[in-house]
């Protein structure tokens, strides 16, 4: 998880009050962080995946305030209108399609000032960003532009000077030569051009998601910033914006709209969400009363206004009701839960099944594979198009994006993504997975796949008959087809007369969708129904 480091004075300006230490070490970890160190100069603090608006040192300032009961409840936001467009070129659909943007103005910049957006901006690249290929920022000196701008692409011979170099380079050099090109160079491997950013003067901005022009970089003599977010996924790009503005306008910049495309942004108005008290106080175990809800929202830095919590732009982690239960439970305190002793005894044992399938993890390990844990919320289309499949999934009403729409069908597609997003590594890798999958009940499988230039579906084999004998079984494989293996190279799996899987060899137009360049193969089996043919 990423840390923070924040500088004492700084954070005790933001949150608006002096802190003896010991209440600091007493009252951070209980708003769901941890800290790891203070001393008379600075904080460093682990922020949890959930909170990704408390990567910013004024987010972090903004929610401890609150939480601390000196400035609770929800924060407003202005957002002045202005004359910023910017035009976006259909070529970027291909690349990385989203863009969003805003004018942060009239601010003082001083070396921590700087230090902090830099921290934030690569705190966020590496966990919600997920290292820039969900998403990547720029931010820029604003009085070196001239509008309107263009998000667009250029050919790999296209030039400009790349930060702190002094020199133009080439696209296709910066990928190869400057440090962030290698770094992410993987991120634009197999497209003909590159996204680039253009002012009304054909100066650069920035390559995106590589690296900014040596042209439009922020200095301490930097009074005003034009911030984009371009990426692949346009909800986590404007929830990005939404996190860096925000922290922005609580350090005094005045926050002004760009127009992008003919969509105003940022867009930093509060949503709304529905909560039953009765709901709050089953899961809690608690007896609040309605008028209890408004204060403790408002140490998270709610609104609570007839039986609706108003939610704050920055707060992406807000999905459900229940995510406003865990707010209340942190706001009442943990350590304000009273324990409770259970009215009936038991002895509890590790589930029979669990027990299984911890067995056969340890198995494949020992054949030398890499286990690996995805979700179980899955893309429709890498569940069924990309597998040449027709499938009926569960799908996830009012889904967020379109990463996590539907309940996954089966493992394989989950582990070609894994591929598909480590395919800058050197091969082989050899990878599993057991996990729950949604057809439409709930059941446990276990899939494998093994890729590099030369593998076969004996590898596959090898690995299948290794972990059937060590269960003390015998399997044997039946001819079959499946739209996913290539034609003559698959077979079901059979145990004991039942069916239980299949393996072979992953169709080439299914490795083309998921952009992989090496043969795979692999199997996948129910482990509910293996488990059953040990008894």
């Amino acid at each position: 998880m990423p840390t923070i480091t924040l500088d004492k004075e700084d954070l005790l300006k933001t949150i608006g009050k002096k802190i003896p230490d010991e209440v600091l070490k007493d009252r951070i970890p209980m708003i769901g962080t941890a800290l790891e160190h203070i001393d008379d100069d600075e904080l460093v603090v682990e922020v949890f995946p959930d909170r990704p608006d408390m990567l910013a040192a004024a987010g972090f300032g903004r929610a401890l305030s609150a939480f601390m009961g000196i400035r609770p409840g929800l924060r407003k936001y202005e957002v002045k209108k202005s004359d910023f467009k910017v035009k976006v070129d259909s070529k970027v659909n291909s690349v990385r399609p989203y863009v969003v943007c805003a004018v942060a103005k009239n601010a003082v910049f001083n070396e921590v000032t700087i230090q902090y957006l830099m921290q934030v901006q690569e705190k966020i690249h590496t966990t919600f960003g997920r290292n820039r290929k969900k998403l990547s920022i720029g931010v820029y000196d604003l009085d070196k532009i001239k509008f309107p701008l263009v998000y667009t692409t250029k050919p790999k011979d296209f030039k400009f000077v790349p930060l702190e170099f002094d020199k133009e380079m080439k696209l296709s050099e910066i990928l190869e030569d400057h440090p962030k090109g290698v770094d992410y160079a993987h991120l634009l491997k197999g497209f003909k051009e590159y996204p680039i950013w253009l002012d009304a003067n054909n100066k650069v901005l920035s390559m995106p998601p590589i690296i900014n022009s040596e042209n439009t970089k922020v200095s301490l003599n930097t009074k005003n910033l034009f911030v984009d977010v371009t990426g692949l996924d346009l909800n986590a790009c404007e929830q990005a914006l939404n996190i860096l503005i925000t922290a922005m306008a609580d350090r005094g910049f005045e926050i002004h709209s760009v127009d992008v495309a003919g969509k105003s942004y940022p867009n930093l108005g509060p949503k709304k969400m529905k909560v039953s008290l009765d709901y709050v106080n089953k899961i809690l175990g608690l007896k609040l009363k309605e008028t209890d809800l408004k204060p403790l929202l408002a140490k998270m830095g709610h609104d609570y206004v007839n039986g609706e919590v108003i939610i704050p732009c920055y707060r992406a982690d807000i999905l459900s009701e229940i995510d406003i239960v865990e707010d209340v439970a942190v706001a009442y305190g943990y350590e304000n839960f009273k324990y409770e002793i259970c009215d009936f005894a038991s002895i509890g044992k590790e589930d029979e099944l669990e027990v299984f399938k911890n067995k056969l993890a340890n198995l494949m390990v020992g054949f030398g594979l890499l286990e690996t844990n995805t979700y179980n919320l899955a893309k429709r289309i890498d569940q069924t198009k990309n597998m040449r499949l027709t499938l009926n999934l569960v799908e996830i009403e009012n889904a967020l994006n379109e990463e996590y729409n539907v309940l996954r069908y089966w493992m394989l597609p989950s582990l070609l993504d894994v591929f598909k997003n480590n395919k800058h590594y050197e091969n082989p890798q050899k990878i599993f997975e057991i996990g729950t999958v949604f057809n439409p009940e709930e059941r446990s499988k276990l899939g494998m796949l093994i890729t590099h230039s030369n593998v076969t579906y004996t590898e596959a084999r090898q690995v299948l008959d290794a972990l059937i004998l060590s269960l003390g079984l015998e399997v044997t494989i039946k001819s079959g087809e499946h739209e996913s293996f290539i034609p003559g190279r698959v077979g079901k799996i059979i145990v004991k007369g039942k069916e239980i899987g299949f393996i072979g060899e992953i169709h080439p137009e299914v490795l083309s969708n998921f952009e992989l360049e090496t043969p795979v193969v692999g199997f996948e089996l129910d482990v509910n129904e293996l488990f059953k043919l040990t008894k």
